[in-house]
């Protein structure tokens, strides 16, 4: 049977995976674009169920706008594919488990979705370590469905790993 992944993203998540565990941290997901494929790679590293602990999937529009605790005001103001919501879900990981860092991610994969100021492919991806300070990035990414998903699950590892960095 061949990887899911490619090796170099391999490569990534067990790169966060290690940092977590020499910090002796759990990690989680909260995935709205990538339905899941940041925790798919993620455990597609052996030994990964000693730090990472859930993964989140919120997909249907309802969840994506008011899961794990974010204000419906909030999305009804920026949109459920926002910085601000995936900042929100990103608290909601912390909050809603015993991880200690955690990366949020909405956004459009196409080939519907979108508007003029995020058209298909933007991703916004947030990353946060307990007690520390949400980090946000927005990209909007070139290529398919599965193209856009892929650079999404890319960015969110590189987020988390940087939250994973000693203090």
């Amino acid at each position: 049977m061949s990887e899911l992944f490619d090796r170099e993203l391999l490569e990534h998540a067990a790169e966060v995976l290690r940092r977590a565990a020499q910090l002796g941290v759990r990690v989680a997901t909260a995935e709205t674009v990538t339905g899941g494929l940041v925790a798919a790679a993620l455990t597609s590293v052996s030994g990964a169920s000693a730090v990472f602990e859930r993964g989140f999937v919120l997909y249907h529009s309802s969840a994506k706008a008011v899961g794990l605790g974010v204000d419906p005001e909030v999305s009804a103001e920026h949109g459920a594919v926002s910085a601000a919501v995936t900042e929100g879900l990103a608290t909601g990981i912390i909050d809603n488990s015993t991880a200690d860092a955690g990366v949020a991610l909405t956004g459009y994969a196409g080939p519907t979705g979108g508007n003029e100021r995020d058209p298909v492919g933007t991703v916004y991806t947030s990353a946060l370590r307990r007690g520390g300070k949400v980090v946000t990035e927005r990209h909007v990414f070139d290529g398919d469905r599965a193209e856009v998903k892929l650079q999404a699950v890319e960015v969110a590892l590189r987020l988390l790993g940087d939250q994973l960095r000693e203090p």
